[in-house]
């Protein structure tokens, strides 16, 4: 199996997924780069990914949090707030009454 380098052309089922999504992805996967390509793209093909990938993005950011790592905190604060602009859908297969809120409220500011 050819490896995915960062500085090759991305397949084209991966093209929604930006470098840091995929990043993201690997880390809360345990994937290699390339395996959370594909399975990026895999998921943003099911009804429940967009909350998937916004729930991957928010877990990374909570553990930042955690850690007290300010300058992650901070990048994964705007990517969070992308990422929920760029994957909308709400189709969540995951509900639980003590799930961890929203870390700043929905606006227009983006």
């Amino acid at each position: 199996m050819p490896v995915l380098e960062l500085r090759e052309p991305r397949a084209p089922e991966t093209e929604r997924l930006a470098q840091d999504e995929i990043a993201v992805i690997a880390k809360h996967e345990h994937l290699t780069l390339q395996e959370a390509a594909a399975r990026g793209a895999e998921m943003l093909r099911e009804p429940w990914g967009h909350a998937a990938m916004r729930q991957m993005v928010w877990d990374t950011l909570t553990d930042a949090r955690r850690r007290a790592d300010e300058s992650a905190t901070l990048r994964l604060t705007e990517m969070y707030r992308r990422t929920c602009l760029r994957y909308p859908c709400p189709h969540d297969r995951r509900t639980s009454p003590t799930r961890e809120r929203h870390p700043f409220p929905f606006d227009d500011r983006g």
